[in-house]
């Protein structure tokens, strides 16, 4: 199983259109992936990503500061 994690702050219409193009991409696939949004400022500076928003796929960071496609996250998770 693919493992998603999602950088981004409340209330960012950037990241609420990040969160709208996972959930397509993640439903039009037939594998499941597990989906975990960070929110809280202290552990995204553990994660150090250098950006947000962020998109990491199983420990590995794929977009920081812009929105990927829809095709862009379902490449990186099948």
């Amino acid at each position: 199983m693919k493992k998603l994690i999602l950088l981004g702050v409340q209330g960012c219409p950037t990241c609420a259109k990040l969160d709208a193009n996972v959930k397509k991409a993640v439903g039009s696939l037939n594998s499941p992936v597990d989906v975990e949004k960070i929110t809280d400022a202290e552990k995204i500076m553990e994660i150090g990503a250098g950006g947000l928003p962020a998109v990491i796929i199983d420990s590995q960071v794929k977009a920081l500061r812009r929105v990927p496609t829809v095709e862009e996250l379902r490449t990186w998770l099948q």
